[in-house]
Protein backbone atom coordinates (compact mmCIF):
# COMPACT_ATOMS: atom_id res chain seq x y z
CA UNK A 1 0.00 0.00 0.00
CA UNK A 2 1.27 3.70 -0.93
CA UNK A 3 1.85 5.77 2.41
CA UNK A 4 -1.07 8.15 1.30
CA UNK A 5 -3.48 4.96 1.08
CA UNK A 6 -2.38 3.69 4.61
CA UNK A 7 -2.64 6.68 5.89
CA UNK A 8 -6.53 7.15 4.71
CA UNK A 9 -7.46 3.38 5.48
CA UNK A 10 -5.95 3.62 8.92
CA UNK A 11 -7.88 6.14 9.67
CA UNK A 12 -11.04 4.78 8.84
CA UNK A 13 -10.18 1.89 10.80
CA UNK A 14 -9.43 4.01 13.97
CA UNK A 15 -12.80 6.06 13.34
CA UNK A 16 -14.58 2.74 13.54
CA UNK A 17 -12.79 1.09 16.06
CA UNK A 18 -13.83 4.43 18.46
CA UNK A 19 -16.99 4.11 17.76
CA UNK A 20 -17.62 0.82 18.87
CA UNK A 21 -15.23 1.52 21.81
CA UNK A 22 -17.69 4.47 22.33
CA UNK A 23 -21.10 1.93 22.19
CA UNK A 24 -19.34 -0.53 23.92
CA UNK A 25 -18.46 1.38 27.25
CA UNK A 26 -15.89 -0.83 28.48
CA UNK A 27 -14.04 0.24 31.91
CA UNK A 28 -10.76 -0.87 30.17
CA UNK A 29 -9.09 -0.92 26.75
CA UNK A 30 -6.21 -3.03 25.95
CA UNK A 31 -4.58 -2.08 22.81
CA UNK A 32 -1.42 -2.95 20.98
CA UNK A 33 0.87 0.04 20.00
CA UNK A 34 1.93 -0.67 16.21
CA UNK A 35 4.92 -1.15 14.87
CA UNK A 36 4.86 -2.21 11.35
CA UNK A 37 3.92 -1.86 8.18
CA UNK A 38 1.66 -4.82 8.04
CA UNK A 39 -0.26 -3.42 11.03
CA UNK A 40 -3.18 -0.36 11.51
CA UNK A 41 -1.42 2.28 13.41
CA UNK A 42 -3.16 2.42 16.66
CA UNK A 43 -0.98 5.97 17.76
CA UNK A 44 -4.25 7.86 17.19
CA UNK A 45 -6.81 5.24 18.58
CA UNK A 46 -4.40 5.19 21.70
CA UNK A 47 -4.33 9.14 21.92
CA UNK A 48 -8.16 9.71 21.43
CA UNK A 49 -8.92 6.80 24.30
CA UNK A 50 -6.50 8.59 26.65
CA UNK A 51 -8.50 12.07 25.88
CA UNK A 52 -12.07 10.36 26.38
CA UNK A 53 -10.55 9.19 29.70
CA UNK A 54 -11.17 5.67 28.76
CA UNK A 55 -8.63 3.37 31.08
CA UNK A 56 -6.30 2.44 28.27
CA UNK A 57 -3.72 -0.65 28.67
CA UNK A 58 -0.64 -1.61 26.46
CA UNK A 59 1.05 -4.54 26.66
CA UNK A 60 4.56 -5.20 27.51
CA UNK A 61 5.77 -8.68 26.05
CA UNK A 62 7.74 -10.98 28.22
CA UNK A 63 10.26 -13.13 25.99
CA UNK A 64 10.73 -15.53 28.90
CA UNK A 65 7.22 -17.07 29.13
CA UNK A 66 5.86 -15.35 25.80
CA UNK A 67 3.39 -13.76 27.65
CA UNK A 68 2.21 -10.52 27.71
CA UNK A 69 1.48 -8.03 30.97
CA UNK A 70 -0.45 -4.33 30.71
CA UNK A 71 -0.06 -1.65 31.98
CA UNK A 72 -2.00 1.58 32.17
CA UNK A 73 -0.92 4.62 30.51
CA UNK A 74 -1.76 8.24 30.21
CA UNK A 75 0.11 9.54 27.49
CA UNK A 76 2.49 8.21 24.57
CA UNK A 77 5.44 9.68 26.16
CA UNK A 78 5.16 6.46 28.76
CA UNK A 79 6.36 4.18 26.24
CA UNK A 80 9.53 3.51 25.41
CA UNK A 81 11.31 0.86 22.82
CA UNK A 82 11.24 -2.67 24.05
CA UNK A 83 10.85 -6.14 23.04
CA UNK A 84 11.20 -6.91 19.25
CA UNK A 85 11.65 -2.93 18.70
CA UNK A 86 8.12 -2.92 19.77
CA UNK A 87 7.29 0.68 21.79
CA UNK A 88 5.68 -0.77 25.10
CA UNK A 89 4.94 0.80 28.74
CA UNK A 90 8.39 2.30 30.67
CA UNK A 91 7.60 0.29 33.45
CA UNK A 92 8.77 3.12 36.37
CA UNK A 93 6.22 4.80 34.52
CA UNK A 94 3.25 3.51 33.76
CA UNK A 95 1.08 0.72 36.67
CA UNK A 96 0.58 -2.53 35.32
CA UNK A 97 -3.00 -4.02 35.70
CA UNK A 98 -4.67 -7.36 35.71
CA UNK A 99 -7.62 -6.95 33.81
CA UNK A 100 -9.21 -9.75 32.59
CA UNK A 101 -12.66 -8.18 31.02
CA UNK A 102 -13.02 -5.06 29.07
CA UNK A 103 -11.98 -4.73 25.48
CA UNK A 104 -8.87 -6.09 23.56
CA UNK A 105 -7.92 -4.65 20.48
CA UNK A 106 -5.74 -7.35 18.50
CA UNK A 107 -3.17 -7.04 16.22
CA UNK A 108 -2.37 -9.58 13.25
CA UNK A 109 -0.96 -10.35 10.00
CA UNK A 110 -4.18 -11.28 8.40
CA UNK A 111 -7.86 -12.55 9.65
CA UNK A 112 -10.46 -14.60 8.03
CA UNK A 113 -13.93 -14.07 7.87
CA UNK A 114 -14.49 -16.54 10.84
CA UNK A 115 -12.50 -14.17 13.02
CA UNK A 116 -9.70 -15.72 13.30
CA UNK A 117 -6.19 -14.42 13.51
CA UNK A 118 -3.09 -14.93 11.25
CA UNK A 119 -0.12 -13.73 14.10
CA UNK A 120 3.27 -13.69 14.52
CA UNK A 121 3.43 -17.19 15.46
CA UNK A 122 4.64 -16.71 19.24
CA UNK A 123 1.06 -17.09 21.07
CA UNK A 124 1.28 -13.99 23.25
CA UNK A 125 -2.27 -12.98 22.74
CA UNK A 126 -3.80 -16.42 22.30
CA UNK A 127 -2.69 -17.35 25.69
CA UNK A 128 -3.24 -14.00 27.37
CA UNK A 129 -6.74 -13.69 26.07
CA UNK A 130 -7.46 -17.48 27.48
CA UNK A 131 -7.06 -15.59 30.97
CA UNK A 132 -10.23 -13.36 30.54
CA UNK A 133 -13.60 -12.10 29.43
CA UNK A 134 -12.47 -9.94 26.88
CA UNK A 135 -14.63 -7.96 24.02
CA UNK A 136 -11.84 -8.98 21.26
CA UNK A 137 -11.53 -6.47 17.75
CA UNK A 138 -9.03 -7.72 15.35
CA UNK A 139 -7.66 -4.43 13.64
CA UNK A 140 -6.39 -5.07 9.68
CA UNK A 141 -6.52 -3.44 6.34
CA UNK A 142 -9.41 -5.59 4.09
CA UNK A 143 -6.65 -6.61 1.62
CA UNK A 144 -5.07 -8.64 4.90
CA UNK A 145 -8.88 -10.47 4.97
CA UNK A 146 -9.34 -13.83 3.60
CA UNK A 147 -12.04 -16.59 3.61
CA UNK A 148 -9.87 -18.69 5.59
CA UNK A 149 -6.65 -18.77 7.41
CA UNK A 150 -4.96 -21.90 8.77
CA UNK A 151 -5.80 -22.21 12.82
CA UNK A 152 -5.76 -24.76 15.54
CA UNK A 153 -8.30 -25.34 18.39
CA UNK A 154 -6.47 -23.03 20.58
CA UNK A 155 -6.11 -19.87 18.53
CA UNK A 156 -8.73 -16.46 19.76
CA UNK A 157 -11.14 -16.19 17.19
CA UNK A 158 -12.01 -12.31 16.79
CA UNK A 159 -15.84 -10.83 18.24
CA UNK A 160 -15.12 -8.07 16.05
CA UNK A 161 -12.89 -7.39 12.97
CA UNK A 162 -12.32 -3.93 11.93
CA UNK A 163 -11.11 -2.55 8.74
CA UNK A 164 -11.01 0.48 6.60
CA UNK A 165 -14.70 -0.82 5.11
CA UNK A 166 -16.46 -1.26 8.65
CA UNK A 167 -16.91 -3.69 11.16
CA UNK A 168 -17.89 -7.08 11.61
CA UNK A 169 -19.15 -9.03 14.17
CA UNK A 170 -17.82 -12.27 14.21
CA UNK A 171 -19.62 -14.47 16.33
CA UNK A 172 -22.99 -13.36 15.64
CA UNK A 173 -22.25 -14.36 11.86
CA UNK A 174 -20.27 -17.69 13.05
CA UNK A 175 -22.35 -18.65 15.88
CA UNK A 176 -22.25 -22.49 15.86
CA UNK A 177 -18.90 -23.29 14.57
Amino acid sequence: MEPSERAVCDKAVQTAAAALIEGLAPEYVLCYVSSLDTEVQTTALIEKLLSCAIKTAVPKSLTENYGLDFYLIDSLSSLKRGHYNILEPDTSLCRRVQVYEGVCIVPGLAFDRGGRRLGFGKGYYDRFLEKGSFITAGLCYECCVFDEIPHEDHDAVMDYLITEKGIIKQKEVFAGE
